[in-house]
Formats: structure tokens, C-alpha cells, sequence
């Protein structure tokens, strides 16, 4: 019988998984926390938060499906067992920190125990190609976020992140096994593998940069509606184009460099005719 998505099964048993099959924020590893907080909102068109930048570590969006944290690790690096190599991409939201905690170590080795901070607690640990991740908890749920309004073509809103891997198959067999989801054969042939999620930003393995040779890496994309004007808006901005807008035959984009060099995509898919 086949294995019901969502649940891991064990002799006679079925088991729901304790993470939740969605990307609940993406980080973005920064190391002047006001600059790049000054940058994500000129970009998106959203006003600054001063509360946000009161002398703590991280600043935050709450974009609708998947949320934005710039984090600067001013705390973790007071942290001596702490290593840069343990900075999460991004984070599953955990039912039960403990029990995701005993199923990720089943998986995969993680970097520590889970860390508890009041009413909420979390873990980081790494995926097949060393990405690292994170398992987060927190205490009540909250409700899927409006649309913030902007003053920018690029929406407040992150349409997929991507996962640099090199072995296609091993790493959508992980994930896939990870978050309960059907592995696709066939689409692990492809230089991009969606790995199905609940909602928010789609879970884009990709294999682009190794079959191509290419150094850097693309953190996410942020959608647009109207190409040409997301164009025209970040070459008023002066925003710095990382190379030239590519229209393939599903999307147009362009990169953009955030301050630290991080390199964001800005996508509008086509509508199938």
C-alpha cells in the first residue's frame, strides 16, 4: 500500500509527521541589520518598521504565506559553539518541537538540541548537500496574512525558494521523505524539482547552477505582475542588476544584489494559453 502523504508509517501504524509541509519564513543572512531592512522595503515598497530595529538580532516581514528575516547573528556569533555553517536558508514550522526533533535525527545529523526561548523553541540541521535548515515552533497559530499594501510593482510576496543540490534524486528523495510527499522519478530528470508543499513559497530544488558551472547562489524570487514596469522601477531605484532580464518560455526574470551581495530574483511566470 502506498504511503499516505503527510504520515510515516511504522509496522501496523501510521505516524503524522511532526513538520508542517510549508516553508514558514526564508532567511536572509545580512551584516547591517538598518541597511538591509532600508532595502527588502524600498524594494517591495513598504514603509520601515523603527520597533524593528531596536538593538535585536533579526528584522522581519510578514509576507503573506511565507515570511522574510534579514538576520544579522549578533547573537549567535556571542555563541561559541555556534558556526556560520549552521545560519538556516529557511524554516519548516514544527507541531512539536520534540517529536520533530526525534524525527529530523532519524533523517540527518542535527547541529544542536532544540533551543528554547520562551513561547517559542528551535532547532537547526542540514540536508543531503549541507544547505542548513531550521525547525521552528511556536506557541498559538496565527492567520495567513493579507497582501501588505506597497507602492512597488514587485509584490510583497515570495513566490519560491531555491535549493542548490548537485544529486537531483538523493535530494528529492530527502525532501519528498522529509515533509510526507510522493517522490516523482521522472522529475528528478529535470534540472528543477518542486517539492509539493501545503501553501506559500513553492520548494524549488535546483540543479541549474552545477549543470551550468555557475558560482553564485539565488536565495528566492519575489513575484511581479507587470514585468516591464518591476524593470523599470528598480533601474529608477538604482538597484543593482545582477546581469541582464532572461525571458524563457514559462517566466521573465532579472536578479537583483541585495547590499551584501545576496541575489534575488524577481519572476513573473506567463499564463498558459
Amino acid at each position: 500500500m502506498e504511503e499516505n502523504p503527510g504520515s510515516v508509517s511504522s509496522p501496523g501504524t501510521f505516524r503524522p509527521i511532526p513538520l508542517e509541509n510549508r516553508i514558514a519564513s526564508v532567511f536572509v543572512h545580512v551584516t547591517d541589520l538598518r541597511r538591509a531592512a532600508e532595502w527588502y522595503s524600498r524594494l517591495m515598497g513598504l514603509p520601515i518598521l523603527e520597533e524593528r530595529l531596536n538593538g535585536g538580532p533579526v528584522y522581519w516581514f510578514d509576507l503573506p504565506g511565507t515570511h522574510l528575516i534579514l538576520d544579522s547573528n549578533t547573537a549567535n556569533r556571542q555563541n561559541p559553539e555556534w558556526r556560520e555553517e549552521m545560519m538556516p536558508w529557511f524554516m519548516f514550522p514544527a507541531r512539536d518541537i520534540d517529536e520533530a526533533y526525534r524525527y529530523v535525527e532519524e533523517r540527518t545529523e542535527p547541529f544542536f538540541e532544540p533551543e528554547r526561548h520562551g513561547t517559542m523553541a528551535c532547532f537547526n540541521f542540514r540536508d543531503p548537500e549541507g544547505n542548513a535548515l531550521m525547525a521552528c515552533w511556536t506557541a498559538g497559530t496565527s492567520a495567513e496574512e493579507a497582501e501588505l499594501p506597497a507602492q512597488s510593482p514587485i509584490l510583497s510576496r515570495i513566490g519560491g525558494v531555491f535549493v542548490d543540490v548537485k544529486d537531483m534524486r538523493t535530494a528529492a528523495r530527502w525532501y519528498t521523505g522529509l515533509l510526507g510527499q510522493p517522490f516523482d522519478e521522472h522529475r528528478a530528470e529535470q534540472p528543477i524539482y518542486s517539492v509539493p508543499v501545503a501553501r506559500g513559497a513553492a520548494l524549488l530544488l535546483d540543479r541549474n547552477r552545477h549543470l551550468n558551472g555557475e558560482t553564485f547562489t539565488e536565495l528566492f524570487y519575489l513575484e511581479t505582475e507587470d514585468f516591464d514596469a518591476a524593470l523599470a522601477y528598480v533601474r529608477r531605484q538604482r538597484f543593482r542588476l545582477a546581469d541582464e532580464p532572461r525571458h524563457l518560455h514559462d517566466l521573465s526574470e532579472f536578479a537583483l544584489l541585495d547590499p551584501d551581495g545576496n541575489r534575488i530574483v524577481v519572476a513573473q511566470m506567463k499564463k498558459r494559453s
